[in-house]
């Protein structure tokens, strides 16, 4: 059986790469649930996002911008909340670059006219922080979410969901970096926390079982990753559909699981489906595809491996 590679970085996010030996497996793409937050400046846009139609609601953003910046002038208030939402809508479409560069204009605008310690600035040091971890910079990532962090345990509580999301940032920036061990424990912490303060059915508690399975599986414990991510997938489907973006997430997180368990054909029919659901849902361009393309072919890399080797271990007629 396949051993599989060292974690390189989400969702936990490790990176694919091309290698002739077949013997050295690529590392598939699993995705872990962190959530970007939206400032109160919009109404039907980030609906609009919620339920995929990821470029109306950028368009729908940019043109409250424009009209804001006119009205209102760059630096108000609502104008830099609809900065936020516009980054945060690319950031759903898969342009985290323009997010991120977004999203240090705002955190710079901010600290500039609201000060270092309005919750404004927790919000935008967070939100650039996923795009950063986004983007492979999971160093930079961790290190604005230890900071949100502490700054959300001491003004909110420890309690509070906005920290219990900070902590579950941490934790994905965390796996991403190869912690493993660190990562699960902190996801089982915020899952318990979750549970308890949040119910076991909130949108949150499910992020964080998730979260959970991915750091396991990425410690190779691949029966309870999918145990959990089986869990979390009949969940996503009977609440949010069988087609929402998060739903999508955990069929490919328990097809990387199942893969992991040795059940290769298993994991390259649902990786096939998630491709087909995505390349239909948003697109064939968006990071999630791409990550679905690559997963598909790793999975199907097995599959000859498995058996290739088999038809080794065949009787030979002499």
């Amino acid at each position: 059986m396949l051993s599989p590679a060292p974690s390189a970085t989400q969702e936990q996010r490790p990176k694919n790469s091309s290698c002739a030996d077949t013997s050295w497996t690529p590392r598939p793409v699993s995705w872990a649930s962190t959530t970007p937050t939206s400032s109160a400046a919009a109404t039907t846009s980030p609906a609009l996002s919620f339920l995929g139609e990821y470029q109306q609601a950028v368009e729908l953003h940019r043109q409250t911008l424009t009209g804001y910046e006119r009205v209102l002038g760059t630096d108000h208030p609502h104008t830099l909340n609809s900065r936020n939402n516009l980054a945060n809508a690319l950031h759903s479409l898969g342009e985290h670059q323009q997010a991120a560069d977004l999203h240090r204009r705002v955190l710079a605008d901010r600290e500039r006219i609201l000060g270092t310690n309005h919750p404004s600035i927790l919000e935008s040091r967070y939100n650039l922080a996923i795009a950063l971890d986004d983007l492979g910079e999971h160093r930079q990532a961790a290190d604005l979410y230890r900071r949100v962090l502490a700054d959300r345990e001491r003004v909110l509580g420890t309690d509070h969901p906005d920290t219990l999301k900070s902590r579950n940032n941490l934790a994905a920036a965390l796996n991403d970096l190869g912690e493993h061990q660190q990562a699960a424990d902190l996801h089982r912490r915020v899952l318990a926390d979750r549970e308890r303060i949040l119910g076991t059915n909130h949108p949150d508690t499910r992020g964080s079982r998730n979260n959970l399975a991915i750091a396991l599986n990425d410690l190779g414990e691949h029966q309870q990753a999918a145990d959990l991510h089986r869990q979390t997938l009949t969940d996503r489907e009977r609440i949010l559909g069988p087609d929402h973006p998060h739903t999508l997430s955990s069929r490919n997180n328990l097809a990387i699981a199942l893969n992991g368990l040795g059940e290769h054909q298993q994991a390259a029919d649902l990786h096939r489906r998630v491709l087909a659901d995505r390349e239909r849902i948003l697109g064939p361009d968006h990071p999630h595809t791409l990550s679905s393309r690559s997963n598909l072919a790793i999975a199907r890399a097995r599959l000859a491996e498995v058996g290739r080797r088999r038809w080794w271990r065949l009787p030979r007629r002499r």
